[in-house]
């Protein structure tokens, strides 16, 4: 997209095209002689509706930031003598949730932050009152807004971000609102003057808390001794609560909160009443990023500082904290401070630590999001050195989306827009693609990616390289199949080959090592017959990660519905008991014969059978006659819970299961021609709880008869776990 104009070339932004957003990112060059441009806003009257901006030009290069008013505003951009006007509909979204702002402050609050001398000049408070921290939150709110939207359009996802709670009150994010409020009437005819008008709400809650309890080193979370350091969080959700209206949890509020009495200790050298932490909400709590405002100082308050904060090479000095050490100039601090918050926000809409705002992307880019060049800067060992300009696709910047969460945003109600045709079950924007081996009889054998029903998968990438298709634009929508032979062909057999599979909800699966998944083959043939047994699985990240890992050792097991007993009969499984706490244990099956097995290692590491925990355990049992229909897995790093389901409506399993557990909630069932007739998985083997980490069904054809043999092949046991002599050597007495 770029609009092209006699001395201007717009990049971004389409004469006539109608945003959702209040604050817009206008990306562009110009060919002018000035270093800046000049920014006015009116109505199609002519009449000024935002005082005008100046913004910096570098090599021809200009970022600004728009404030837009409801309806048609008439931008004008001016560069000397050369003009270019466009128009901008601004239509707010008010039928979909917006993000709430909050500042929380002790009972017995100064109502005062941290602030460098330079800043304060001895006797100003202008940086550092109330007054400045809610101006400032709101500013930063309002760039946040701006980059997700520009950064979401350029990712090919529309123009979407969350819309800020706003309120008719005095407007802060120009400078000339606040001179307006102290020289004019009120309601002033001249519309430059008037500061009245729909802004960001900011709410001011009082916490129950004093501040020597918000500053106890004890919750301080950069205290690496501190025994409560998540407990600020506690603290903030608290004060919410307390405080009730929007954030009342029946709401399912999400909020960006600042603690204004954030204050950092020369003498500890540690931030005190800081926390950087963020969380999707439930039934019981809002959706909450949290943030200290001990870099508050270095944030613009309204507009017309954008520019000085995100160039300021003053050094911060020794009065106010160095967070990460990465704060060592001002810009540095509004860097870290504005990026870091809007890091915990976004786990506060669900987002993993995944890559560029979710991994520290912004401290050292965040400028050039919005401005066409940057400042030099310090770090404790090295420079930063300045960028000019910066361009666009070419200048590396990680203060943006990784994708994944881009993809999520979109399924959000925060991120909605009017041309969205419908949004996903709960169970579709959780499901992650699946990956499989497919083959017919044991021959012509592929590799299937499969999308989960209605979610399109949007990239696919091996050993990092992105396939041409599918794209966000094109998403497949069936099916994707790779032969053994054309894997073999394009990348040979000496190297691991890492697979990346997105889907359109923001789900990736990963493959460390496509070789090694093709060893171990999704399916069992049954000797003697043209039967074939299916297996498929969930597995955690943490398996993903570390399959290759030689120093990782994994008890592989397998149990089926029926077993051969001493007396050489088979005896059906009549229970099944799923051992949960907090993370996926293992189970135990039981027989009619009155024996039982392991889903799981079936010893542990002092030599003693396996018996496994689980505060949120479940005993099921399982009729005579009636299929296991499906098992829900709640997936993540690791495993940390399962339901079984059966064909009669009967399920049991994890007893803490909750609305939580549904992102990461994946599905293992039979296909329409199948039926369920074991289980296998792989367990941690001499490490931590010993949890399994991958979890999955065996399947046969549904009106297929089982000869009696499968139940005497190794691979469908629960013997060794395949740790070979030495454990079967160390501990023979367990073996049956």
């Amino acid at each position: 997209m770029t609009h092209t104009a006699p001395g201007f070339a717009i990049h971004n932004l389409d004469d006539g095209e109608t945003v959702h957003q209040r604050c817009v990112l206008l990306k562009g060059r110009v060919f002018g002689d000035e270093d800046y441009i000049t920014v006015s806003t009116a109505d199609t009257h002519g009449a000024s509706t935002f005082p005008d901006q100046t913004w910096p030009v570098c090599a021809s290069h200009f970022k600004a930031l728009l404030m837009l008013s409801p309806g048609a505003n008439v931008v004008t951009l001016a560069n000397g003598s050369v003009k270019h006007s466009l128009k901008v509909n601004y239509l707010p979204l008010l039928q979909y949730p917006p993000l709430l702002l909050a500042i929380m402050v002790a009972k017995d609050s100064p109502l005062l932050m941290d602030c460098p001398p330079h800043k304060a000049r001895g006797i100003s408070s202008a940086h550092s009152d109330l007054d400045a921290a809610i101006a400032k939150l709101r500013m930063a709110a309002y760039m946040w807004q701006a980059l997700t939207a520009e950064d979401l359009r350029s990712k090919g996802l529309g123009r979407r971000s969350f819309r800020l709670e706003e309120e008719w009150a005095v407007d802060t994010v120009s400078r000339d609102f606040a001179q307006a409020a102290l020289e004019g009437p009120m309601f002033a005819r001249n519309s430059e003057s008037i500061h009245m008008r729909s802004t960001a709400k900011v709410h001011v809650i009082r916490s129950d808390k004093t501040v020597k309890e918000l500053r106890d080193p004890q919750v301080a979370q950069q205290n690496q001794n501190a025994n409560q350091r998540d407990k600020l969080y506690d603290y903030f959700k608290a004060a919410l609560l307390e405080h009730g209206g929007p954030f009342d949890a029946t709401a399912q509020p999400t909020v960006a909160g600042l603690i204004l009495d954030s204050h950092y200790s020369p003498q500890q050298n540690l931030i005190l009443a800081h926390a950087a932490l963020g969380g999707a909400g439930d039934k019981r709590s809002p959706a909450l990023g949290i943030f200290g405002s001990h870099t508050t100082w270095a944030w613009p308050r309204f507009i017309e500082e954008v520019t000085s904060c995100l160039l300021d090479t003053t050094p911060s000095g020794s009065r106010v904290g160095n967070d990460n050490e990465e704060c060592g100039t001002g810009w540095q601090a509004c860097a870290v401070g504005q990026g870091a918050f809007l890091h915990e926000v976004g786990h506060a809409f669900g987002c993993p630590h995944t890559a560029g705002i979710m991994s520290r992307g912004y401290a050292h880019d965040w400028p050039k999001v919005f401005l066409p060049r940057t400042s030099p800067g310090v770090l404790p060992r090295g420079t930063l050195t300045a960028v000019t300009p910066v361009v666009d696709g070419e200048t590396p910047n990680d203060a943006v989306w990784d994708l994944r969460d881009a993809l999520n945003f979109t399924f959000l109600r925060h991120f909605r827009l009017p041309s969205d045709v419908r949004s996903l079950s709960a169970s579709a924007a959780s499901a992650f693609p699946v990956v499989e081996v497919q083959h017919e009889n044991g021959v012509n054998l592929r590799l299937v990616i499969r999308p989960h029903d209605g979610v399109g998968i949007a990239r696919v990438s091996f050993r990092g390289a992105h396939e041409e298709q599918p794209t966000i634009a094109a998403p497949a929508t069936s099916p994707i199949e790779y032969s053994f032979d054309e894997l073999e062909r394009r990348f040979g057999r000496t190297e691991t080959v890492e697979l990346k599979v997105l889907g359109m909800n923001g789900k990736e699966r990963i493959i460390t090592d496509v070789w090694a998944m093709l060893s171990r083959l999704s399916f069992v043939r049954v000797p003697g017959t043209s039967v074939v047994l299916q297996k498929r699985s969930v597995k955690s990240r943490d398996l993903e990660q570390n399959e290759n890992n030689s120093s990782r050792k994994y008890w592989q097991w397998a149990a089926m519905l029926k077993t051969r007993g001493s007396d050489g009969k088979l005896y059906r499984a009549t229970a099944l008991d799923m051992r949960v706490g907090c993370i996926l244990d293992g189970g135990v099956l039981f027989y009619a014969n009155g024996t039982k097995v392991n889903l799981g290692p079936r010893w542990g590491r002092g030599g003693w059978e396996r018996n496994f925990g689980g505060h949120a355990s479940q005993k099921i049992d399982l009729p005579e006659g009636v299929d296991i229909a499906k098992v829900e897995v709640c997936g993540g790093f690791e495993l940390e819970g399962y339901r079984t389901h059966l064909a009669n409506g009967t399920f049991g399993g994890d007893r803490d299961w909750d609305e939580r557990d549904k992102e990461f909630m994946e599905v293992l069932e039979a296909g329409p021609d199948e039926r369920i007739v074991g289980f296998f998985g792989r367990s941690d083997w001499g490490r931590g709880f010993e949890g399994v980490q991958e979890l999955g069904i065996i399947t046969a054809p549904k009106n297929a008869e089982l000869p009696d043999s499968v139940y005497d092949l190794p691979e469908l046991k629960n013997t060794d776990g395949g740790l070979g002599p030495v454990s079967l050597d160390v501990y023979p007495g367990f073996l049956y």
